[in-house]
């Protein structure tokens, strides 16, 4: 059978790749040496195959079609579209290996779970996946499976779904005959003020207003829009840190990153499952909603502590940049505990 060998959960800001430079060179260093810490990880733990929770930066999913959860099946999938290229300072896209026949069989068997997943085919991924596996695993050598997790489009699946879906992943994955090493893969936010166009949001800079009527047609209208704005993903970078420069109020909410990494290191299920969305987006940001990325990774970990390797409050990436691993789970399928280390 299929086991899961090893989890990781990280932020994929992409001033970690597009702009690093704008950040404080002890900060930077102690990021970097969290991401070499993971990069070691997935090479010790030897997977066959990576699934990652996901959420989408509209590079395939937009406003007038936007499922909960999705698992897009195919040979292979390109990373980034290419309009991201520059942005992540990457030459070209890459081709990254799908695993059609192992994403068929988590789609089939999820459904089955009673959960209702929507088939993608072939997709472009944006920083969702590239600004951390050009940090971990920059020779791409292994099939990558994509979840996406609906983090941007209202109304939101809750924490405690998003864990049950997770936890129900793990059970395809265990019921596989192939004998598969899995690794589980979780990124996004945390605290996190993204430039994007939501209905009620109404408190926006006067100064980001012309971008944001720019991005909401992009959001409805989908790609076609960059024929007309073929510039719009290079300038998301400038108003990014431009945000960080105007916003009335912080962009990071470290204390509410730090307290959900503490819920994370102590494989605190139970209060990880219960945040809400109120709870999240008024604390942290409404980017911030991608932690349930992190807690559909939770799930399918069974809920096992992690060890925070580290934690940093970024207002130039606009995000609160944290890194987690777990542990390996033994052969009778537990997980030992790990500690907080940041």
């Amino acid at each position: 059978m299929s086991r899961i060998v090893g989890g990781i959960s990280m932020s994929h800001a992409p001033g970690i790749v597009g702009w690093p430079e704008k950040v404080e060179e002890n900060q930077l260093a102690r990021i970097s040496t969290a991401v070499d810490r993971i990069a070691g990880y997935l090479e010790d733990v030897r997977p066959d195959v990576v699934v990652a929770f996901l959420d989408d930066h509209f590079e395939n999913i937009f406003r007038s079609m936007a499922p909960t959860f999705a698992i897009p099946v195919a040979e292979s999938h390109q990373g980034p579209a290419d309009y991201f290229v520059k942005v992540l300072r990457m030459d070209a896209p890459v081709e990254i290996p799908g695993a059609p026949e192992f994403a068929g069989q988590l789609l089939r068997q999820t459904v089955h779970a009673g959960f209702d997943v929507t088939r993608m085919g072939r997709i472009d991924y944006g920083n969702n996946l590239m600004a951390v596996w050009n940090l971990i695993r920059p020779q791409n050598d292994l099939p990558v499976v994509p979840i996406f997790v609906n983090v941007y489009h209202p109304p939101l699946p809750t924490m405690d779904r998003a864990y049950e879906f997770g936890a129900a992943v793990r059970r395809a994955i265990e019921s596989m005959p192939g004998g598969e090493r899995v690794l589980i893969l979780s990124t996004g936010g945390l605290s996190h003020w993204p430039p994007i166009w939501l209905e009620h949001i109404q408190d926006w800079p006067e100064v980001m207003q012309p971008y944001l009527e720019r991005i909401k047609r992009y959001q409805f209208e989908g790609r076609s829009v960059l024929k007309d704005d073929p510039k719009l993903f290079h300038d998301m970078g400038v108003y990014e840190r431009l945000m960080a420069d105007v916003m009335d109020k912080p962009v990071v909410a470290p204390e509410w990153d730090r307290h959900f990494l503490d819920l994370i290191a102590a494989g605190d299920a139970g209060a990880v499952r219960a945040l809400t969305y109120g709870e999240i987006e008024s604390n942290a940001g409404f980017g911030a909603h991608e932690v349930l990325n992190w807690a559909a990774g939770m799930g399918a970990m069974d809920g096992a502590p992690a060890t925070v390797l580290n934690y940093e409050p970024v207002p130039e990436w606009i995000c609160g940049m944290g890194f987690a691993i777990y542990d390996t789970p033994s052969t009778d399928g537990r997980t030992t505990s790990r500690r907080k280390e940041a």
